[in-house]
């Protein structure tokens, strides 16, 4: 266990470590009321779970007889377990399984028959001697002969289900077993602090072809198929077990001596290309980072057709959607190549985070997904700079900041997490703010440091266990710092602060002073509810060329910069801060003034500030529009991310306005802006379905997003346009350019009439990959015709498209076109239909009706939903419902303080005006 220092001993440690300071520096003394806890490290005994830790298994000799063309499986399952002191029985999960035999075999080969007591509620079997004697210490063997069934959406072992080169329904196996769906595969102690060796074994039909985590040990005919065996696992948790069975495409390579492989569906073999190509750059990179080199064998990658979202980890068998796997030059996004990037980037990172060092339970899932994300965006950035990923990931960002500033987000590390609802902390908060707050820390006790602490960590913790306090005692020792302290007050807390600045010129010298408060998105009540907190927050402070740190630890903090300038002071620069900054009213209008010539990062930071601030009713919108009117003067690489921000900010409005004459005014400020942005970049050349020759990605990714906000916002040239270029495509004269492709059909399905809508339906029926079902999907849920909506919502129910997607197109109406009322009433009317459609997908049950609601702007939509979702969700379904009830609620805010004032302000604004 590691302690952290008190905030004295910290404050006087850290002027130590800060030389710069000075003289130039006091801190307020009104310091912090309370102390940090001190965050344990790992401790086997200690860890929270289900499971009683008397009987620890050791190895799993697996057997699953596998057959793509079945829906159930059979299995065997030998477990060897020790025996810690006598118990009367062995507790193990399994959930949908039906056990056909189940034995007890000691060292010396005896035999006890065992006796199956399931518990639905807890997923677990109890295993008891028929022979009523205790189990003495010692070491076992666990025997169960079982079946099961092969699911239809992505959990557990599942059927992804698509249709091969001739057009033929086949069918694959892919497993999905993150978090709680090892027990439906085979009887297992699912719970990631129980890491056990894995020999899998997979009988299935000749001619089909079997993966698993490690390398195949052997191949052996039989009578009806093959046996498959592999190579035994490190020690590892039960989730990461993998295994798929079918006819596949392969594609091969090597990196850094490591045998790379992936899996596609015939005829997509070459799809792969790019992804190998990523795999073959981040794989070696990351050998270099720890200092330790990817641990297994080989790396298989694998692109499943359908039935699944997202990508898992698996220890050596990575699964993916085919859609942020596979890529076509001819017709993939510049969005998708980059979402590939990042996912490859993310997945292989995990080979380290949370495969190799494992988080101690799911309360702790943070140090898996948080660094997984942090070390993506940076490996991203770092091979592809001019993609401008730290610009680009404010945007995430402002999402997750959002919803932290309101009252349904949680601490990083929130507690005890239950099993029923694991998901709930799957979350932006998770990812996204925990990807944040290590990027802030590397900051702050500088990047070297912090990847040599990283690395310790990683060494010690190999083929193991860890919490934050491991974490946090391997940076505190590389750095010097109490590292702890700081860290517990972002992971171990909600919210987030405001920063106050103001500057003045004293006798010669600029005094900064510093204040932090919660920051609250909305005033009064819930300010109010929200409470008071205090955060240790290291401030970078520039002022020009000039750069210092203040650690805010206090309620209040004052420094002193040499001498007086016209330069105004800027707080987090560089934007790697998790927190906003207000700045008082001369501060702020220096800073206004200069917006064209800051830099890119504090171009995007003051940005996005000042809307959250206008939001939360803390600065006038018009505030925000001022800074709009100037985005066509920035000249610099932000300029693209500048737009995307307003795209999201104009889109917000738009929905708080809706319904009101101010919604009008808004849509047409954002055409004033978008229109002769797209004018200047121009529409995509389309000689040959190609995009202009050496052009920038993010000029590409900005063309695309230009022509689907100008659609969204009623631009009658921007429709026209697409409709004219989709129409050549449609006919076959013009192919769609990739860069534009789905822009341009999505703003034909915003504006579709009967015979669109049709040409739409017919490819989202006949779309061959998972992307374009994706696309088609959401352009036909884009529309504005009722009718037509009522069509679609219908065919989600039917076979239109897989599982996950179909679960999804009510949602997607909501977001997408004004018809949020009727996507919301079908989803209540239909939740058993397509909660079963959605299963464990990311986007699950209980999401179904919170997506269904996220678009609404009145407080009486907010209540209703939190009433329908515990009736048809229950508890489990309370965090998301929370969550989009906080968004309904801030819509609603803005709407009741803006529309009047945005009806007058916003008539006749022009950029520049």
């Amino acid at each position: 266990m590691s302690a952290a220092p008190g905030w004295g001993c910290w404050l006087a440690h850290s002027l130590a470590r800060w030389p710069w300071l000075g003289p130039a520096l006091w801190l307020s003394v009104l310091m912090l009321p309370w102390p940090v806890a001190a965050q344990a490290r790992f401790d086997f005994e200690a860890t929270p779970g289900l499971l009683p830790k008397d009987v620890v298994p050791a190895h799993y000799a697996l057997t699953l007889d596998l057959d793509p063309q079945r829906d159930g499986f059979s299995g065997q399952a030998i477990i060897t377990v020790q025996v810690r002191k006598p118990v009367p029985a062995v507790v193990l999960h399994a959930h949908e399984l039906q056990a056909l035999s189940s034995e007890l075999v000691d060292a010396a080969g005896g035999t006890r028959a065992l006796a199956i007591v399931p518990d639905p509620k807890t997923q677990t079997w109890r295993l008891t001697p028929r022979d009523g004697r205790p189990i003495e210490a010692g070491r076992y063997r666990v025997q169960i002969g079982y079946v099961g069934k092969v699911q239809g959406a992505g959990e557990a072992l599942f059927r992804a289900e698509h249709r091969d080169e001739r057009g033929e329904p086949v069918r694959m196996l892919a497993t999905q077993l993150e978090s709680v769906f090892a027990r439906k595969v085979f009887p297992a102690f699912d719970e990631p602090a129980f890491r056990s060796v894995f020999e899998i074994a997979v009988r299935a039909p000749k001619g089909y072809t079997v993966a698993s985590n490690m390398p195949l040990a052997s191949r052996t005919e039989e009578a009806n198929g093959e046996l498959h065996r592999f190579q035994p696992t490190p020690s590892m948790p039960t989730y990461l077990v993998a295994v798929a069975v079918g006819r596949f495409d392969e594609l091969t390579g090597e990196a850094a001596g490591v045998p790379l492989r992936i899996l596609a569906a015939p005829g997509k073999r070459e799809l792969a290309r790019y992804a190998l190509q990523v795999t073959q750059q981040v794989l070696p990179h990351y050998n270099e980072y720890f200092g330790l080199p990817y641990a297994l064998p080989k790396l298989d990658q694998f692109a499943v057709p359908s039935g699944r979202d997202g990508a898992m980890e698996d220890w050596g068998l990575i699964s993916y959607a085919e859609s942020v796997l596979l890529f076509d030059p001819a017709k993939s996004s510049p969005e998708t190549k980059q979402t590939i990037f990042t996912m490859v980037a993310h997945e292989v990172a995990h080979q380290w985070f949370g495969n190799l060092v494992t988080a101690s339970s799911w309360d702790e899932i943070w140090l898996n997904e948080a660094f997984a994300t942090w070390l993506e965006r940076k490996t991203t950035a770092r091979f592809n700079p001019d993609w401008q990923v730290e610009l680009q990931h404010r945007l995430p960002l402002d999402r997750t900041m959002t919803l932290d500033a309101g009252p349904a987000t949680r601490a990083i590390r929130s507690g005890p997490v239950r099993e029923s609802s694991v998901f709930d902390v799957f979350d932006n908060i998770t990812y996204v703010k925990g990807g944040a707050v290590l990027s802030m820390l590397e900051q702050w006790i500088g990047a070297d440091t912090f990847r040599r602490g990283l690395a310790a960590y990683i060494d010690e913790r190999k083929y193991s266990n860890a919490t934050a306090g491991d974490l946090w005692f391997h940076l505190s020792s590389a750095s010097g710092r109490d590292v702890s302290g700081v860290a517990a007050s972002w992971t171990d807390q909600a919210g987030f602060p405001v920063v106050q600045l103001r500057a003045a010129c004293e006798s010669g010298r600029t005094r900064v002073s510093l204040a932090q408060q919660r920051f609250a998105n909305q005033p009064g009540p819930v300010a109010a509810q929200l409470g008071a907190r205090m955060w240790k927050i290291p401030v970078l402070l520039s002022r020009g060329s000039e750069v210092s740190t203040v650690m805010l630890d206090a309620a209040r903090a004052e420094t002193e910069l040499p001498g007086c300038s016209d330069e105004p002071v800027l707080a987090n620069a560089g934007g790697k801060g998790f927190y906003r900054v207000a700045y008082e009213t001369p501060a702020r209008a220096a800073l206004v003034a200069r917006f064209t010539g800051l830099p890119p990062a504090d171009q995007v930071v003051l940005l996005s500030d000042t809307f959250a601030l206008a939001q939360a009713g803390q600065l006038p919108m018009a505030s925000y529009f001022s800074l709009l009117a100037a985005l066509p003067g920035v000249q610099g690489t932000a300029r693209a991310t500048l737009f995307s921000m307003a795209g999201a900010a104009i889109d917000q409005l738009d929905s708080a306005l809706a319904g009101t004459a101010a919604q009008a005014k808004v849509r047409a400020a954002g055409r004033a802006l978008f229109g002769p942005e797209l004018a200047r970049v121009g529409w995509v050349a389309q000689a040959q379905g190609e995009p202009q020759a050496q052009e920038e990605p993010q000029l590409e990714k900005l063309r695309g997003l230009l022509i689907t906000r100008l659609a969204r916002w009623d631009d009658g040239d921007a429709i026209a346009r697409a409709k004219q270029l989709f129409g050549q495509d449609e006919a076959g004269q013009v192919p769609l350019a990739a860069s534009i492709r789905a822009a341009v059909i999505e703003a034909v399905g915003t504006h579709s009439d009967r015979v669109l809508f049709d040409q739409l339906v017919a490819r989202l029926k006949g779309a061959a990959s998972e992307e374009d079902r994706w696309m088609y999907a959401s352009a036909l849920a884009s529309g504005r015709d009722a009718g037509r909506a009522r069509e679609l919502l219908a065919a989600s129910l039917k076979a239109w498209a897989p599982p996950n997607i179909a679960a999804s197109i009510p949602g997607m109406v909501a977001e997408r076109s004004p018809l949020g009322v009727l996507a919301y009433d079908f989803s209540l009317a239909n939740w058993d239909r397509l909660a079963k459609l959605a299963g464990g997908n990311w986007a699950g049950s209980s999401w179904l009706l919170p997506s269904a609601a996220n678009r609404f702007n009145d407080r009486a939509r907010a209540a209703r939903l939190v009433a329908d979702q515990q009736r048809k969700a229950g508890p489990d379904g309370a965090a998301p419902a929370a969550r989009v009830s906080a968004e309904i609620e801030l819509l609603a805010a803005v709407r009741q303080r803006e529309a009047q004032a945005l009806e007058k302000q916003l008539a006749g604004w022009r950029p520049g005006g």
